[in-house]
């Protein structure tokens, strides 16, 4: 998402989660809340939505596939930083078109699995 820095981040983007525990505290609702950013609707527990699964996946299968392996977690973030750089542009791109597939999908079923 590219975002022109004359706007405020809160009037361009929605935050997006899987209602997963830890983005549902207090803490993170008073955030978003005193940030004026707009969660958007998700159904509980429905993962499949999210593309960044995907990407998380396509990295870690980049890091395993190579000659060394991180040692430890400063090894596995820079490695995470290369790998985040080489990532085909065009395979983001499918994934961000992908959404209105994805939450198509999900209304159809009414929030259960979707093949994603």
């Amino acid at each position: 998402m590219c975002v022109c820095s004359e706007v405020p981040l809160a009037q361009t983007s929605f935050f997006m989660d899987d209602n997963a525990r830890p983005y549902r505290t207090l803490a993170v609702e008073e955030l978003l809340e005193s940030e004026d950013i707009t969660r958007m609707d998700w159904p509980a527990y429905s993962p499949d939505l999210n593309p960044i699964g995907h990407v998380w996946y396509t990295l870690g299968r980049r890091i395993a596939a190579r000659l060394h392996h991180p040692q430890n977690t400063q090894q596995l973030k820079q490695m995470m930083i290369e790998e985040w750089a080489l990532l085909p542009q065009e395979m983001l791109h499918q994934l961000v078109l992908s959404m209105r597939r994805r939450c198509e999908a999900t209304i159809a079923v009414r929030g259960g699995h979707i093949p994603y």
